[in-house]
């Protein structure tokens, strides 16, 4: 296994190494014999929560989040619940062997999807920490619990750090998944940029002052990435700073963000809809009617096609105003 410089804790001035990166993919180590025992070692320490599997990539954000031992996060789109996970061993205290019974910090672990919700709580069972509570709303309606004296001030805000991995086109994982190129289209990216937007301003608007949010997806496209990050910080007004974590973070591998990219879209012409009428069209069939037609234009054969007539907008009823003299509702 090859220890991960960045995933690390410090205790009495030396630091410890939390996440190790195995050079074997999960098929192999189902179906290799010689790496049977470990497998059931793995799966035993994994079902009693000493340890968490996941990809490295995964483990990227909440060591971004920087949360801290007695911190109150909430992870918006927790399910499936491994970065919730790791999270959780760092705000619970149970990285430190020095902690009381009961932990002074907190995880609010929601998900939209009720399905979702439940593998969630599978996931963090094994964990056995009182400090999560699992919650199942919309990411983009959830609740504002701040008196509203506060709203505006430096008290305004719900959590210390929030993280944000929303719903995506999942783009960036084809090397696991390679079947997301038969399904992939840029339509899918401008549909959910709304969705991602929505979630990351409810998230920016629980965050406490001085407090983290961290935005993360799956996918490479700038549509899901910068555009939503430019569009908060355009919306904030300076209310939100952009923050470069690398400094902290000693081998990780990262690039800036674009400044600027171009929005793709498909051609009226060229969308599914389209190719299929076109294709409709132009069947063997529909070829020969057509051609059958075009004969009887230039024999004669076809009636005159008939004139448009105005009489059924001269009988259109007049639109006139409301005789209702109501005043409109304003909340």
């Amino acid at each position: 296994a090859k220890p991960i410089p960045f995933i690390n804790i410090m205790e009495n001035g030396k630091t410890i190494t939390l996440g190790y990166q195995l050079s074997v993919d999960r098929r192999t180590l189902r179906r290799n014999q010689s790496l049977l025992e470990f497998h059931k070692w793995l799966r035993i320490h994994t079902d009693c929560g000493h340890i968490t599997r996941q990809e490295t990539v995964s483990m990227i954000p909440p060591v971004v989040l920087n949360a801290k031992e007695g911190m109150s996060v909430l992870d918006l789109c927790a399910a499936p619940g491994s970065k919730t996970c790791q999270l959780l061993e760092v705000v619970g205290g149970g990285l430190d062997n020095n902690v009381t019974l009961e932990p002074t910090g907190f995880i609010v672990a929601n998900d939209a999807d009720s399905k979702r919700a439940y593998m969630l709580v599978n996931q963090l069972r094994r964990m056995n920490s009182p400090a999560v509570f699992v919650t199942s709303c919309d990411g983009q309606f959830f609740p504002i619990l701040d008196a509203k004296a506060d709203k505006g001030t430096e008290r305004e805000g719900m959590f210390d750090r929030v993280l944000c991995d929303v719903p995506c086109s999942g783009d960036g994982t084809v090397r696991k998944n390679p079947g997301i190129w038969k399904q992939w289209n840029q339509l899918g990216s401008l549909a959910l940029h709304p969705l991602q937007l929505s979630i990351a301003l409810r998230g920016a608007r629980v965050t406490k002052v001085g407090g983290y949010m961290v935005y993360s997806t799956c996918s490479q496209n700038p549509t899901e990435n910068e555009s939503v990050v430019a569009e908060l910080l355009r919306i904030s007004e300076g209310a939100l700073v952009l923050e470069d974590p690398r400094e902290r973070m000693e081998g990780l591998i990262a690039r800036p963000g674009w400044s600027s990219w171009k929005v793709l879209r498909e051609d009226k012409n060229r969308t599914r809809r389209a190719m299929k009428n076109w294709n409709k069209k132009n069947n063997q069939k529909m070829l020969e009617k057509r051609k059958e037609w075009e004969e009887k234009e230039r024999n004669g054969e076809c009636p005159p096609p008939k004139e448009r007539s105005d009489e059924a907008d001269e009988k259109a009823p007049e639109v006139v105003p409301s005789p209702h003299d109501t005043i409109p509702y304003v909340p």
